[in-house]
C-alpha cells in the first residue's frame, strides 16, 4: 500500500493506493489549518493515520509547496515512527527531462502531474490544473517538460473582486446560463466563468500555435477542474486523480518495481 501526499496552498490530499495503484480511498484537510494546529485537523490526522496501523507493509510520499505545512507533517509522521520519500522537482529519480531555464522553481506538484500524464497519454500535451493557482503544463513529443504558465486561481480572482473593492459582492463559482449579467451579482458569475472558459481556451490555441503543433492532447485536473467539464472543448480528458497517479508512479521509480 501507498500513501500519497500532496500538500498544496489551499489543501493536503492523501490517499490510500493498493499495490495494483487502484486509490483506495481519499482525505482532504486544510493547510491553512495544519499550520496553525488546529485541533480538529490534527485529531483527523490522527485518525487517517492510526487506521492505517492494520496495513503491515506501507509507504508514504509526499509532494509539496507549502514547506512549513511540509516540516509540519513530516513531524507528525516521525511521531508514529512513519518516514516518507520528499520529493524535489529536480530529483533524478523522476525520470523526465526538464528543459526549462531554472529547474529548481518548479512546483514539485506541477512535475508529479507531468509525469502522471505521459503515462497516461501520448505526448505531446498540455496538463491543465485547476487549484489556488490555473497552472498550464507542456509536454513535447519526446516527453520532455517544456514550461508552462501560471494564472491567478478561480476562487483567488472571486475572493479578490470582493475584498478589493467597496460594492462588488463575495459570488460563488457556477456555470451561468447566459454571458451577460441581469445584476451585478449575476455579472460577476458570468465574467468569472464565462472568463475563465475563454482565458483557457485562448491559452491552449496559443500554446498550440507557439510550439508548433495543430494537435496535443490537453488533461484537464485539479479540484475545479470539473466545473468546467461541459463548455472547455478544447481540453480532451478531465483526470482529477492524476498527482496521486503520478506520485503511485514515482513511488515504483523509487522501489523498483
Amino acid at each position: 500500500m501507498l500513501v500519497a501526499i500532496d500538500i498544496g496552498n489551499t489543501n493536503i490530499l492523501i490517499g490510500i493506493i493498493n499495490s495494483e495503484g487502484l486509490i483506495q480511498n481519499q482525505h482532504r484537510i486544510s493547510t491553512v489549518d495544519l499550520l496553525n494546529k488546529e485541533k480538529s485537523t490534527l485529531i483527523e490526522l490522527d485518525n487517517i493515520f492510526n487506521d492505517l496501523k492494520s496495513i503491515s507493509d506501507y509507504n508514504f510520499i509526499i509532494a509539496s509547496v507549502v514547506p512549513e505545512a511540509c516540516n509540519h507533517l513530516n513531524q507528525k509522521l516521525k511521531e508514529i515512527n512513519v518516514s516518507a520519500n520528499i520529493l524535489s522537482s529536480t530529483d533524478k529519480i523522476l525520470g523526465m527531462k526538464i528543459d526549462i531555464d531554472k529547474p529548481s522553481e518548479l512546483g514539485t506538484d506541477r512535475i508529479v502531474n507531468a509525469i502522471a500524464a505521459v503515462d497516461e497519454y501520448k505526448p505531446p500535451l498540455v496538463v491543465i490544473d485547476f487549484g489556488t493557482a490555473t497552472t498550464f503544463d507542456i509536454i513535447d513529443s519526446d516527453g520532455t517538460y517544456k514550461g508552462g504558465l501560471i494564472c491567478p486561481g478561480i476562487k483567488l480572482s472571486i475572493k479578490s473582486l470582493n475584498s478589493d473593492t467597496a460594492q462588488l459582492p463575495l459570488v460563488d463559482l457556477k456555470r451561468t446560463s447566459t454571458v451577460i449579467g441581469r445584476d451585478t451579482k449575476s455579472a460577476i458569475e458570468s465574467g468569472i466563468y464565462w472568463g475563465y472558459v475563454s482565458l483557457v481556451e485562448g491559452l491552449i490555441e496559443k500554446i498550440q500555435s507557439e510550439i508548433g503543433l495543430e494537435e496535443c492532447t490537453v488533461v484537464g485536473t485539479g479540484g475545479l477542474s470539473h466545473i468546467f467539464r461541459e463548455d472547455i472543448k478544447k481540453i480532451n480528458y478531465f483526470n482529477d486523480d492524476l498527482t496521486l497517479k503520478g506520485l503511485y508512479s514515482i513511488n515504483k521509480k523509487i522501489n523498483g518495481k
